[in-house]
């Protein structure tokens, strides 16, 4: 049975009039159960023939026991596609090889429609009149899907069905942001150097990384990691593995039946760990995922949406889902949860901000202290309490002594003392006179240099010294009393500077 926004959605559907469509629904909001239902009212009202178009295995199990025996399911292996079926499904390529023994269509359905792999499909020719569904959580493509598509319908938006209680909201946390801060990859693509991100992420100290996450923060959850690749899924699996823990892998080259026992296994076992590489970011629902894990960086903001948004289906006991991040994605991208102009990327595709975050996009901090990721604005944590304002004055303090320590190492204090004591002698001042001289030099160079801090301890410091050496040219004792009259002398030119 279909919830509320489900039905308001299959109503826009059927009553819009353009030819090409695509339907805008979040991850976690039901839309394969939604275009099944539209898929059977259309057949129900016009009698027409239907195919649906998928690109997982799995997908094709799930809307083929949602239409029943009168569904034909497009494999690879057949020779023949008979004519007297209403629904067909099959993936992609498949059905593209044998696209001439198809039947004629009323309605084609694109599950996932942003992969570019529909293009090659004749429906979208002049030629043809069969109405087009594409349908998608993220409709971003690097050529605008505009270009093939009439309209762009919206359904409602991630933190509506939070509120409506259709879907969970995450705690995120930050792991290795800095490390990731100082890569440089370079993109290919639209996306991060593979290699290179292999690479980094495959290092001693990034696979120590996952591993402690893990431990500091979902240790026994229900855990789905996303990895770069294949070696680099390999290696996170024995680094986990060695801990002692139940974990396994799936990948595009995993035999068909050992996929199907491993994400069995996974749907099973209460403290199961799998690693996966690029399969389980679309057309996998299992709620009782606690706990997602980005082992990798995207530039992708369609790919990272669909990799938080596997956690954040409703579950007995699930009050919440955790995500660890450790590519700094909810910085580049925002949270899931954010507003996103779809229309906007819709119309203008991938590089509508250049790689830059969504429209509304908040920006985001790492709580040094628990990893948790919040709003800029936040000045105590909500996670641990840890107060940021702490934190900032500590970090302001720190660049002022930097910048004093910098100053005194590319521009340290040269009074010209000897000239001084020359003019002195030809010009008969009393000794005295000379040491208000240096006064004035030393309140000079902190005129000038007065906006960092602890540079006036330092200008004390050099009064003390040249009033020694001073001492020495006219044979006066360097004692107590005198380090007091020279320090009364400076701090009297310094407040005369005060005062103007």
């Amino acid at each position: 049975m279909l919830r509320n926004y489900q039905i308001e959605i299959k109503n826009k559907v059927q009553n819009i009039e353009f030819r090409k469509n695509i339907l805008q629904m979040p991850t976690g909001s039901g839309k394969t159960f939604t275009f099944i239902e539209i898929a059977k009212d259309h057949f129900t009202e016009t009698t027409e023939r239907i195919l649906i178009l998928v690109h997982r295995i799995e997908l094709l199990e799930q809307a083929r026991k949602s239409l029943g025996e009168k569904c034909f399911i497009i494999n690879a292996g057949i020779k023949n596609v008979p004519h007297n079926y209403d629904y067909y499904i099959g993936m992609v390529e498949t059905t593209y090889k044998r696209i001439q023994m198809l039947p004629k269509f009323g309605l084609i359905i694109i599950d996932e429609c942003h992969f570019g792999s529909f293009k090659k499909l004749p429906y979208f020719g002049p030629e043809y009149n069969e109405k087009i569904l594409g349908v998608t959580a993220t409709p971003i493509a690097e050529t605008p899907l505009a270009n093939y598509y009439d309209n762009l319908i919206l359904g409602p938006t991630v933190e509506e069905l939070i509120n409506e209680k259709h879907l969970l909201n995450c705690d995120v946390y930050g792991f290795a942001s800095d490390l990731v801060s100082k890569e440089k990859w370079k993109i290919k693509k639209g996306e991060f150097d593979e290699k290179q991100m292999e690479d980094f992420y495959s290092s001693e100290k990034m696979v120590k990384n996952v591993v402690n996450a893990y431990w500091e923060k979902s240790a026994g959850k229900k855990t789905l990691i996303f990895n770069v690749n294949l070696k680099h899924n390999e290696c996170v699996q024995r680094a986990f593995a060695l801990e002692g823990l139940e974990v396994r892998t799936i990948s595009s080259e995993t035999d068909k039946n050992q996929r199907k026992e491993n994400i069995n296994w996974f749907r099973t076992n209460k403290h199961a760990i799998l690693c996966n590489v690029g399969v389980l970011t679309t057309g996998f629902d299992e709620p009782s995922i606690e706990t997602i894990i980005l082992n990798r960086a995207t530039k992708s903001l369609s790919l990272y949406l669909q990799m938080v948004g596997r956690g954040s289906r409703l579950s007995e006991n699930k009050e919440k889902f955790l995500v660890l991040d450790l590519g700094k994605n909810t910085t580049r991208h925002g949270a899931y949860t954010d507003y996103f102009d779809w229309q906007a990327y819709f119309q203008h595709g991938a590089k509508l901000n250049d790689g830059k975050k969504g429209s509304g996009t908040a920006p985001v901090k790492e709580c040094p202290e628990c990893h948790y990721l919040q709003h800029t604005r936040k000045l105590v944590c909500a996670s641990c309490g840890f107060s940021f304002e702490d934190e900032q004055k500590k970090q302001e303090q720190e660049e002022k002594k930097q910048k004093l320590v910098l100053l005194i190492s590319t521009k340290p204090i040269e009074l010209p003392i000897d000239r001084l004591l020359n003019m002195a002698k030809d010009r008969g001042w009393k000794p005295f006179a000379v040491l208000h001289k240096i006064a004035e030099h030393l309140v000079n160079y902190y005129v000038k240099h007065n906006q960092i801090d602890g540079l006036k301890d330092l200008i004390y410091l050099e009064m003390v010294k040249e009033t020694e050496k001073w001492c020495k040219e006219y044979n006066k004792q360097f004692n107590k009393w005198m380090k007091n009259i020279s320090i009364e002398i400076l701090e009297g030119k310094l407040k005369f500077i005060s005062n103007e």
